[in-house]
């Protein structure tokens, strides 16, 4: 996963938070904290909402370039 890349919540997500499946969000920040967790991204979402998310919870719907 890397910043530009399209993701959606990932069904594991989808399953814990019993949340609505088909939300489109951009990796904004790799690490977003700066504590060098390679795993966390800010992600800007359709809605308009900026989150940090492990990324074992989002799935890449289409990578940048």
């Amino acid at each position: 996963m890397k910043v530009g890349d399209l993701v959606t919540h990932g069904s594991r997500f989808i399953r814990e938070y019993d949340i609505e499946p088909g939300e489109v969000g951009i990796v904004m920040v790799l690490d977003p904290e700066e504590i060098g967790d390679p795993e966390e991204v800010l992600v800007l979402w359709s809605d308009g909402e900026l989150c940090n998310h492990s990324m074992e919870y989002l799935e890449v719907v289409n990578e940048s370039r």
